[in-house]
């Protein structure tokens, strides 16, 4: 028999210091096994990267990668983290920072072919263990914006098993991002697979699941945990004969790996770099407020107006925002810390009843204060305007709204500038289908203020009264 041990972690969204003390621990178990004759791999099933992590939200993700590849990580699964800000063309970067492509096998381009930056399997040879992994990403509809074709794991993973089995693999370890509920329906309709390390859904499978002769594992979030599969092989079969699996806590006493820190310290020195770069200047400060008209959801909303040519008028809000900013030189570095959001802008036809019905639920307070997972703990925040001016009593009844001057159309179509915050699913203001909405796709919203930035330095702070509660 052969003993192979796979050490996996996902959805680390950025905790490095956790990552640190799982190399640690890797590095450790690595020994362990080796001394005793054994295999060891380590990979990551996806979500490394998040934009709490400065590092991260600087270089696109990039810097995660790399930290990863100091750790000693073999294969890293693409998550959705990355793709669904930034759009297809960062993921090259995340490969190059890795040093060798993700695994993932089911995002495609327009025309049908794989992203540049992935690979859809690798094999890995283990003395005489001979190893097919196979990554995958959960097919998700936000795609759409970036004109990608998601196929679905049924469809895509049969003809990609007997393509590694034909290479060789023996054993077959699929990467997932599909979260866990999806793996247990690969599990149960697709044969082949021998263990599936999962992501997306966070959730700690303590021990693995078995469905049918399929082994799930996956390993929570944060870093909290680093799982360890133990597993016995039939040298001529590759099929699993035995295995054990666990979650391993990763506690403040176990010390930080050095080259993991030193990655991490290499990456501080790219984005401060990036930082330290000055933009513009700015006049006065820039006031941030969630529950309430404010300068920085104005100058927002100017910079989405001014960037949409054909558009009447924008509509935004401020949990776009993490802070405002002082008066003063600008640097990228200051201005990516007040605004982190990833999302996109774009146009699209909205009649003065759909602007009413987004306007009349952004102005509820109850609305403005939630804080949906995807904006990070961020606020919804108040809506905001530009070419547009508003008027609205406590009760939401009747709100008056003129647009460039002339009193709005109840039946007429405008064309609004916004992005998919906005007009997304978890604000629910409105129902828009993505194929109605034009986007600008990779572009992202602080690279939306950092022009506007730059072509008006040095900037002032835009006056509120354009939302007016009205006595």
């Amino acid at each position: 028999m052969i003993n192979l041990t796979i050490l996996h972690i996902n959805d680390l969204h950025g905790r490095i210091v956790q990552l640190s003390r799982i190399a640690t621990l890797v590095r450790k178990i690595r020994q362990e096994v080796d001394a005793a004759g054994g295999n060891c791999i380590f990979v990551d099933a996806g979500d490394s990267e998040d934009t709490t992590l400065l590092e991260s939200s600087l270089t696109k993700g990039s810097a995660m990668e790399a930290i990863l590849r100091a750790t000693g990580c073999d294969y890293v699964a693409l998550g959705n983290a990355i793709p669904i800000r930034y759009g297809q063309q960062a993921v090259a970067n995340l490969a190059k920072s890795f040093g060798r492509p993700l695994l993932c096998a089911n995002m495609k381009d327009a025309d049908g072919i794989l992203v540049e930056g992935l690979e859809p399997f690798s094999r890995k040879t283990l003395r005489s263990l001979h190893l097919g992994l196979i990554g995958l990403t959960a097919p998700m509809e936000s795609y759409m914006i970036f004109k990608l074709r998601m196929e679905q794991p049924e469809a895509v993973l049969p003809g990609l098993i007997e393509k590694v089995k034909g290479q060789g693999g023996n054993t077959i370890v699929l990467l997932s991002h599909l979260g866990s509920k999806a793996d247990e329906s690969v599990a149960e309709k697709v044969e082949g697979i021998d263990v599936i390390i999962g992501a997306h859904d966070h959730r700690e499978l303590d021990p693995p699941l078995y469905v049918k002769n399929t082994i799930i594992a996956q390993a929570g979030d944060f870093g909290r945990f680093l799982g360890r599969l133990d597993l016995k092989i039939d040298p001529d079969t590759g099929k699993v004969l035995r295995h054990e699996g666990r979650l391993i806590p990763i506690t403040e006493d176990i010390p930080l790996d050095l080259q993991t820190q030193q990655a991490f310290e290499a990456e501080q020195k790219r984005a401060h770099a990036l930082m330290d770069r000055e933009i513009g200047s700015l006049s006065d400060p820039i006031e941030l407020f969630d529950n309430r008209e404010c300068s920085a959801g104005n100058l927002l909303a100017d910079a989405l107006l001014e960037r949409a040519k054909k558009a009447e008028l924008a509509l935004v809000l401020t949990g776009h925002w993490e802070t405002g900013l002082e008066a003063g030189a600008l640097t990228q570095g200051a201005l990516f810390t007040a605004i982190r959001s990833a999302a996109n802008p774009g146009t699209t036809g909205l009649t003065g009843d759909q602007i009413l019905e987004f306007l009349r639920a952004a102005l509820k307070p109850e609305n403005a204060a939630r804080q949906p997972r995807e904006l990070r703990g961020r606020p919804v925040g108040a809506p905001h305007v530009a070419g547009a001016r508003v008027c609205y009593r406590d009760d939401l009844e009747r709100i008056e709204v003129e647009i460039n001057g002339k009193p709005l159309e109840k039946g007429r179509r405008y064309i609004v500038a916004s992005t998919d915050v906005e007009l997304s699913d978890y604000t629910n203001y409105l129902d828009i289908p993505v194929g109605e909405i034009e986007f600008e796709v990779p572009t992202i919203m602080p690279e939306v203020l950092e022009d506007h930035i730059k072509k008006h330095s040095p900037v002032r702070a835009p006056e509120v009264g354009r939302i007016v509660l009205k006595q």
